[in-house]
């Protein structure tokens, strides 16, 4: 989970910690599915979904730590 929590911490800039943003217009992460999350990453990484840095910050995992974030951020209480 240390791992996981440490991956996840490099979202907080834009999704607010622990996925809960405040006062932004960012989606929330926290409580998300684990699945839709990956889903919705492997968009921006093949370009199906533009994004702003979301391309380009998704492309920096391996498939095995965007596991271990979208099972940390599934792993939080919805805001």
């Amino acid at each position: 989970m240390t791992r996981a929590r440490s991956l996840a911490a490099t979202c907080a800039s834009c999704h607010g910690t622990h996925g809960r943003p405040r006062g932004t217009v960012m989606p929330p992460l926290a409580g998300m599915k684990a699945e839709t999350m990956l889903e919705a990453l492997a968009n921006y990484r093949s370009g199906r979904q533009p994004g702003t840095v979301m391309p380009q910050i998704v492309k920096g995992y391996t498939e095995e730590q965007l596991r271990l974030i979208a099972g940390y951020f599934a792993a939080q209480a919805k805001p």
